[in-house]
């Protein structure tokens, strides 16, 4: 295995620009991976902390290559500038489903929540999705940080840190991309059961492990499919 740490300054580059016409002003900005940034290619498990607090576990299971996806291809860090867009609220594709936005009507008043229905429902809630589509879990983080994110910039962006650890060929006994996919789905779905970030989109009960107690967890769960053939079933 590959560990990799980076602030998210390192990778992700962000600029205003308008918003949508019918969106609240405050998405207004576009975020993306940087230009000439050496790509982290292969599959694995991703965390995603706050000033060191875990917001967030995610599996990365590389790009599709002609009708099937290849889990040793790829760059995590496509993946994760799209967290940095919704975690901070600012982006400006973001797109909400009824349902979520919903619950977002339903939450006491704060700042963030007054924005967002500023804008028109019928382009909140697009026919067709349109990027960013932003879970609850990750609003509630969202407004609840709302005087950091509000005035974002890159030092905020470097309060983000992501960790990756991930495999290499040689970690599984199979060869097979379709079987290590699916061995890779059942590590982060055991991670997230035990960690319950509290912006994974179904945790219902959010634990606040910090950095080294969740990148512990991950290691000793990543680890077990070298010494066991449970995940292999």
């Amino acid at each position: 295995m590959k560990e990799y740490k980076l602030a998210g300054n390192e990778f992700c580059d962000f600029e205003k620009v308008v918003a949508i016409p019918g969106m609240p002003s405050i998405l207004n900005f576009k975020f993306g991976t940087k230009r000439n940034f050496d790509p982290i290619t292969g599959s694995g498990i991703y965390s995603i902390y706050y000033d060191s607090i875990l917001l967030y576990v995610g599996e990365y299971n590389g790009e599709t290559k002609k009708g099937l996806k290849d889990p040793f291809s790829g760059s995590v860090t496509d993946r994760w500038y799209k967290h940095i867009a919704l975690l901070t609220g600012r982006s400006n594709r973001i797109y909400f489903n009824k349902t979520n936005l919903d619950k977002i009507k339903k939450m006491e008043n704060c700042e963030l929540k007054n924005l967002i229905l500023e804008g028109d429902p019928k382009v909140l809630v697009p026919p067709k999705e349109r990027g960013h589509n932003y879970h609850f879990n990750k609003f509630k983080f969202s407004a609840e940080n709302w005087d950091d994110f509000k005035n974002f910039d890159a030092e905020t962006l470097k309060r983000f840190t992501f960790c990756y650890r991930q495999y290499i060929p040689s970690d599984f006994d199979t060869s097979d991309l379709i079987a290590i996919r699916k061995i890779v789905g059942r590590v982060e779905t055991t991670i997230i059961n035990k960690l319950r970030p509290r912006c994974n989109a179904y945790v219902t009960d959010p634990s606040a492990f910090n950095m080294d107690e969740s990148l512990s967890i991950i290691k000793e769960e990543m680890t077990k499919v070298q010494t066991s053939a449970i995940h292999l079933q």
